[in-house]
């Protein structure tokens, strides 16, 4: 079994919406710019392209289609009020266009009679109510498997529609001719799924059939994305999920369940007759339980919370190998998972956040407390060990996990690991793997489900599962709930289907939006406060400082607007600084201090290095700069801070210079600045250089020396935010 996860504690880590959040919410700017400041949420218009390919048209009611769909989202945090206004466009593409990509897909399946998976949903039936009787559930079936890593390629480099700048497209395929009349033969996509710690295709699904009554299990997909900005559904491919589902998480006779969970898109019109508007209708609604799943799960999620905006997190993992004694080394289980695959994922997901991931692999016996408190909710049956998950997951979070987070992180994720042999963790009833919620996850996996028959070759690890669970932790939902499973079918960890290794655009985007957002009215609020204690006539310094924030802001949100999270956070951060300097340049007029310049130079010609000491007592310094003028051009060299001196090193002087200068420009957080020049050579009128005087030039900023200079260190100086 796989991430089969529940979260059963309400996330801790993120930020949760306060009461009256509407009075709390900051100021930040309208449309209109920064001199129009309202209270309101930060608010972003979203679009969903809907493209129909080999679709007829006439057949095809949009107005059906959309009902349900959401037309707006609100996200609450303690920071921000995020509003989302969204807009559904709808598309039919060409004939030409379907040609195009019929082709790909032919040049990129293959066929065969046995290289798909079929249900035996009577087995299904019967196992479900009768957990302890394993029946053989999925059977070889014949078809053509298309490989949804080129088709998704294709759409990505040769869209029907131009993309949004701010959304995603939906595409909705029909494709029924590549199927038999009698269903004997049909069509799906594969998405290769791959464990990432064996590096193995996954050819197994699930606790309950991960047996050798179920192998070589195919995952045959009705659709796919993540990659991109695109969902793609085929209501005509086969699969098995979505029946399965139905099955496993609902109860019969399944009345609520979607009509996709019984039967493809084609099944259902060979019942139809589409000329009668009834049984359009029929097909249409049809096409809208499919299309809502995708488009309220991945692309406007309502079950994952706002990112925390933080700056720091930590995931700590622990990795304990229960049956040492028994002969299974904890060196024999260390390929499980790496701390580095899974700081990877983490920063796939938020790079904003600087994340530090530790996994220890750990002998149990050699730890009493933990081992006492594994047995507390454990019990032997017939020689297989039963777990209690909820019962030792709250244990592990009230008495455990205090012990293992540090205050020197915003964002803790404490996560322990039990491999033990013929072990089975019961949750409500069933059996399950990991759980996850509240900056915990616990994984209770069987160490035979790690290795192949042969007990020796690695089958699957625990990463894929720790990623699931970890973004349980810090506030991801599942891609599904009941009656609504289609956007399992997709490239990400939170679904119940199979292994994709990382994170999904679609998480992505919400995980980097979110945070982003709340960031941007963080710093406009900071931006609103300042410039409302300016006054009428504030120093040009002041004044400098406030336009340069304000257009940072604006450019922030187009950035935002055009989904460019990294860009926009970048942006922000430089709007930080600007609102720094805005604030000590209406308390600070003095200019900072230059002591001493020492240039190396008697390396002038290969590339002099320059040390500048200087000192603000105030505001403190913010950049130094020195200009080099050789026989009138000039270059701009920024100096680094290396904890005492800001250094550098000059171009190259060519041999046949006359005259170099050197500038020296120190600025302050409050815009005051001080600057020196000197002279480095002169070359007389007969030709020699004149000689350069090595005592110390006085200088009305401090003193300047020519002399020479052993190690430079480069390292730039970081000021803390006020």
């Amino acid at each position: 079994m796989r991430r089969w996860s529940v979260l059963i504690i309400i996330s801790l880590i993120l930020m949760l919406p306060p009461p009256g959040l509407s009075q709390l919410c900051p100021k930040f700017p309208s449309a209109g710019g920064f001199n129009d400041l309202q209270d309101g949420p930060i608010s972003h218009s979203w679009v969903t392209d809907i493209v129909f390919v080999n679709f007829d048209p006439d057949v095809i009611d949009t107005s059906l289609v959309r009902v349900g769909l959401p037309t707006e989202r609100d996200y609450t945090t303690t920071i921000a009020w995020i509003h989302y206004d969204i807009e559904y466009r709808f598309h039919f593409a060409n004939q030409s266009y379907a040609e195009r990509l019929r082709d790909v897909m032919l040049a990129n399946s293959i066929t065969g009679d046995d290289i798909g998976s079929a249900l035996n949903e009577t087995a299904l039936e019967y196992q479900k109510a009768h957990p302890d009787e394993p029946q053989r559930i999925f059977y070889p079936r014949a078809g053509r498997a298309i490989d949804g890593d080129a088709v998704e390629d294709w759409l990505l480099e040769n869209p029907a529609v131009t993309p949004p700048a701010m959304g995603y497209v939906l595409y909705v395929f029909n494709f029924s001719e590549f199927d038999s009349p009698d269903h004997s033969f049909e069509h799906w996509y594969d998405y290769h799924p791959v464990d990432p710690d064996s590096g193995r295709t996954q050819d197994f699904f699930r606790l309950e059939w991960d047996n050798e009554l179920n192998t070589g299990v195919k995952f045959d997909s009705a659709g796919f994305g993540g990659r991109g900005n695109i969902y793609v559904i085929d209501p005509t491919a086969d699969q098995w999920y979505l029946r399965w589902a139905r099955v496993w998480w609902g109860e019969a006779p399944y009345d609520d369940d979607p009509q996709y969970t019984f039967y493809d898109m084609d099944e259902l019109v060979s019942t139809l007759n589409l000329t009668q508007q009834d049984d359009r209708i029929v097909l249409n609604s049809y096409l809208q339980e499919y299309i809502y799943d995708p488009v309220t799960y991945l692309f406007f999620p309502g079950q994952h919370i706002p990112t925390s905006y933080a700056e720091s997190g930590r995931v700590k993992c622990l990795v304990f190998c229960m049956d040492v004694a028994a002969g299974v080394s904890v060196e024999s289980l260390e390929w499980v998972t790496s701390a580095d695959l899974q700081l990877a994922h983490l920063n796939e997901l938020i790079p904003f956040i600087d994340w530090d991931v530790s996994v220890e692999y750990l002998d149990i016996d050699d730890y009493p407390a933990w081992k006492n408190l594994f047995w507390q909710f454990a019990w032997v049956d017939d020689g297989t060990t039963y777990v209690d998950g909820a019962g030792l997951f709250n244990a592990i979070y009230q008495t455990m996990r205090p012990n293992y987070i540090s205050e020197l992180y915003d964002v803790n994720v404490f996560s322990v690991v039990f491999i033990k042999k013929k072990m089975v963790m019961v949750y409500g009833n069933r059996t399950f793997t990991g759980l996850g919620g509240g900056g915990q996850t616990v994984i209770w996996k069987s160490w035979e489900r790690y290795y192949l028959p042969d007990g020796v070759t690695p089958k699957a690890g625990v990463s894929a599962i720790q990623l699931h669970e970890t973004m349980h932790a810090i506030g991801f939902g599942h891609s599904w709930s009941v009656h609504h499973y289609a956007a399992d079918f997709y490239y990400g960890p939170m679904g119940y289907y199979s292994f994709h290794n990382g994170t999904s655009s679609f998480e992505q985007n919400w995980a980097q939006g979110t945070y982003t957002d709340q960031m941007y009215v963080s710093v406009a609020s900071d931006l609103s406060e300042e410039v409302a204690s300016i006054g009428d006539n504030p120093r040009p310094e002041t004044a400098t400082a406030r336009d340069r924030a304000e257009e940072l802001l604006l450019q922030a949100l187009g950035q935002l607007n055009r989904m460019d999270w990294k860009g926009a956070y970048s942006t922000l951060l430089k709007a930080k600084h600007w609102i720094r300097r805005l604030y000590f340049s209406k308390v600070d007029t003095a200019p900072p201090v230059i002591e001493d310049i020492v240039v190396n130079i008697s390396n002038l010609y290969d590339g002099a290095e320059i040390d500048v000491s200087t000192h603000d007592d105030f505001s403190g310094v913010y950049s130094v700069q020195a200009v080099i003028d050789i026989d009138g051009t000039g270059s701009t060299i920024d100096l680094s801070f290396n904890g005492t001196l800001w250094t550098g090193l000059l171009p190259a002087v060519p041999t046949t210079a006359h005259l170099v200068t050197l500038a020296v420009y120190v600025q302050d957080w409050g815009l005051n600045t001080a600057s020196t020049t000197l002279t480095l050579l002169s070359v007389t009128e007969t030709g020699g250089p004149s000689p350069l005087p090595l005592l110390p030039v006085a200088a009305a900023a401090g003193t300047i020396a020519l002399v020479a200079v052993l190690v430079v260190v480069m390292r730039k100086r970081r000021h803390p935010s006020s």
